[in-house]
């Protein structure tokens, strides 16, 4: 943004005519030649399916006792064909790809789920005891206010006489 500044360019277009020559400079000054010049990337040999789960973000979850677990404020509630005790308290991971879609693992083992939205929590109904009580709570609270002891400093102004101060107090 300094250079560009420096250079006079306040629009898209000329910085864009002038990127390619501070390019050109940029790396002349600082590139350096490697060593070696052979290609040392290597081919990926899994499938495009394990490269994707790579690529992926991962949170591990522990289910609970009815094979459940929350992400994302959803509940991913497991499908099995049977008891599936053994799956209780187990560490599961989401995957969540840049598509969109999520997966459920199980040591390396694709889970079949289904996604809900997690419920959301009522707040108890009050009964009129309740109310009152707290209502009545808080009208004390306003009523008792807070006054200062007897022998507090401003019981001794004299009213309606002026201060030492030279400012007079008046009810």
């Amino acid at each position: 943004m300094k250079e560009m500044r420096l250079a006079g360019i306040n629009d898209m277009h000329s910085a864009n005519a002038w990127l390619p020559g501070y390019i050109a400079d940029y790396n002349r000054r600082f590139a350096v030649a490697p060593k070696d010049t052979a290609d040392a990337h290597l081919a990926y040999s899994g499938t495009a399916e394990e490269l994707a789960r790579t690529l992926s973000v991962q949170v591990t979850r522990t289910l609970s006792k009815n094979l459940s677990c929350q992400y994302e404020n959803q509940l991913l509630q497991i499908e099995t064909t049977g008891a599936g005790l053994g799956l209780r308290g187990a560490k599961v991971t989401v995957h969540e790809h840049f598509d969109g879609r999520c997966e459920l693992l199980w040591k390396k083992r694709k889970l079949t789920y289904s996604m809900m939205e997690k419920p959301r929590r009522q707040a108890s109904v009050a009964d009129s005891k309740t109310i009152n009580a707290r209502v009545d709570k808080v009208v004390t609270q306003r009523n008792t206010e807070q006054k200062p002891t007897p022998n507090h400093p401003w019981r001794d102004m004299p009213i309606g006489k002026p201060a030492n101060d030279g400012w007079c107090a008046t009810l």
